[in-house]
């Protein structure tokens, strides 16, 4: 395993909780869309997976398992969605989830 590549994905989970912030700040309802909390707790839950990757069976696995799940997540947002303006956020977030994956990936040996 290299563990140094882990620091890629944790930087792309950083972002990706920035841009869930600003995302959180410009809804209608700031703070209090039951489905950005849902997606607030699934990056938590995300970020224990992946400092347990190498440590635990299954581990990496685990964390992809929740970063696809946060992408369909998105999804729904994206297409609930009442206003274009944030559209690059979506895209943001969904790349910052693809470089978690690849970097994950990559720190087990799995890399493409």
């Amino acid at each position: 395993m290299k563990p140094e590549v882990l620091d890629d994905a944790k930087r792309a989970l950083d972002d990706f909780e920035k841009a869930l912030a600003k995302l959180d700040a410009g809804c209608c309802d700031p703070g209090r869309s039951p489905r950005m909390q849902a997606l607030a707790e699934s990056l938590a839950a995300s970020r224990v997976a992946l400092d347990q990757v190498g440590g635990a069976p299954g581990s990496a696995e685990a964390v992809i398992a929740a970063i696809e799940d946060m992408g369909a997540q998105i999804g729904r947002l994206q297409v609930g969605c009442c206003t274009e303006k944030r559209m690059p956020l979506y895209a943001r977030m969904l790349e910052d989830l693809t470089d978690t994956q690849i970097a994950v990936s990559r720190a087990v040996g799995q890399g493409h």
